[in-house]
């Protein structure tokens, strides 16, 4: 029981998705992914267009990659919830120390 709402709803979603697929294509064709080497590793972003869907061309897809992967994993950085947790234990004892005085 969908009514033209949903209909529409659901053409629109087809549409974004559409244009996201063409808009990673172009960016594939215009930084020239199907000119490098002879490697067809390249191409499957043009021959295999649907796998932009969910998936950026700049992106490897490795998670062991430094650039694609965890950052807390490559740089030892810690969480946001990490740096508020030290920003806030700093600043009560930054407070603590100014009572005390």
């Amino acid at each position: 029981m969908s009514d033209e709402i949903d209909k529409l709803q659901h053409s629109e979603r087809l549409q974004q998705k559409e244009n996201r697929i063409r808009r990673q294509l172009q960016l594939a064709k215009n930084y020239g992914y199907h000119k490098l080497g002879s490697g067809h590793e390249r191409w499957r972003y043009l021959t295999e267009p649907h796998r932009n869907h969910k998936m950026n061309i700049f992106n490897c897809g490795d998670s062991r990659c430094a650039m694609c992967g965890n950052p807390r994993k490559f740089f030892k950085e810690k969480t946001v919830q990490e740096k508020r947790f030290e920003q806030r234990r700093l600043h009560e004892e930054k407070f603590d120390i100014i009572e005390d005085i």
